[in-house]
């Protein structure tokens, strides 16, 4: 399992647009959102900005050092502990990708993934695990997300088993995030049930 990781105004610009487009949902679903204060003033105008006045914008707060410092950070947090990561998430029994791709950013929510190995990481969030934390936790998400659509999981169900997950495998760093419905009986099943992830969620769906 290898991590490659890269950052770029471009990278920056689509992360931007993704969370415009996504807003509404974050707000309604109560999470912190990074945007630049100038984007924010575009929007509370009632208008979308182009991707020219967006990359004007992050122009001016892209600091390619302080990028290259927190991948260089992470690179080398990851190399120390993925043999440890690998023999944990293995015990799922479930399929892993040879590579992950995590794109660093500055903007929008704290983590976020898109299958089947695409990783962002907002190094500048601040209500968030670091950012070997927040990697372990995408990629435990990208490794369940086919069980997790195949039955309709809804969303805080499905972060509460991927937290519920990562506090297994690191008991000591465990954060958990809204309470969904049902979490007693959410709880009972995992425990029943883990580490056979498919049979958790087979058991979840049927709440």
């Amino acid at each position: 399992m290898d991590l490659k990781i890269n950052f770029s105004k471009a990278d920056e610009i689509e992360r931007i647009k993704y969370t415009i487009a996504k807003l509404d949902w974050f707000i309604k679903q109560g999470y912190e959102i990074n945007l630049p204060d100038k984007i924010k003033e575009v929007i509370h105008q009632g208008r979308i900005p182009t991707d020219e006045e967006i990359l004007k914008i992050i122009s001016i707060e892209f600091n390619h050092e302080e990028y290259k410092e927190k991948s260089q950070d992470l690179f080398q947090r990851w190399k120390e502990a993925k043999d440890d990561f690998l023999k944990k998430i293995a015990t799922l029994g479930l399929s892993l990708q040879s590579t992950y791709l995590v794109s660093f950013t500055k903007y929008g929510v704290g983590g976020s993934y898109r299958l089947p190995n695409n990783i962002q990481i907002n190094f500048d969030y601040a209500n968030t695990r670091n950012t070997l934390g927040i990697t372990f936790h995408e990629i435990i998400h990208l490794t369940i997300e086919y069980l997790i659509r195949e039955y309709n999981i809804d969303h805080w169900t499905k972060e509460r088993l991927v937290d519920l997950i990562y506090a297994k495998f690191f008991p000591k760093e465990r954060l958990l995030q809204k309470d969904p419905e049902k979490l007693e009986q959410i709880k009972e099943i995992f425990n029943r049930f883990f580490p056979d992830i498919k049979k958790v969620i087979i058991g979840v769906s049927k709440l």
